[in-house]
């Protein structure tokens, strides 16, 4: 069995201060990114200082990829991070 997280998603993201406008898009810009589905994957650099209070909140994760035979580290948006997508769009 893995480990099992006692809180909600809702628990988690209320403990937060609230994400900005430039999280959200840099949120939105890996989206799309990954949806474009030509292999190249988002970079750390493309998240510049959101990277962090992203991963914190558990809206994007991280992995190697192999990318022209150079190892690196690639930036995902996690199920999280598209519900949180998938809910802004509801809301709009």
């Amino acid at each position: 069995m893995g480990i099992v997280n006692p809180h909600t998603k809702n628990d988690v993201m209320k403990s937060f201060r609230p994400i900005t406008k430039s999280m959200i898009q840099k949120l939105r810009d890996c989206r799309e990114k990954e949806l474009k589905g030509n292999g190249e994957p988002c970079k750390m650099d493309d998240m510049n200082y959101t990277v962090a209070p992203l991963y914190k909140r558990g809206l994007i994760g991280t992995k190697q990829v192999t990318v022209n035979n150079k190892v690196m580290l690639g930036v995902y948006v996690t199920e999280a991070g598209i519900d949180l997508l998938n809910q802004m769009m509801e809301e709009k």
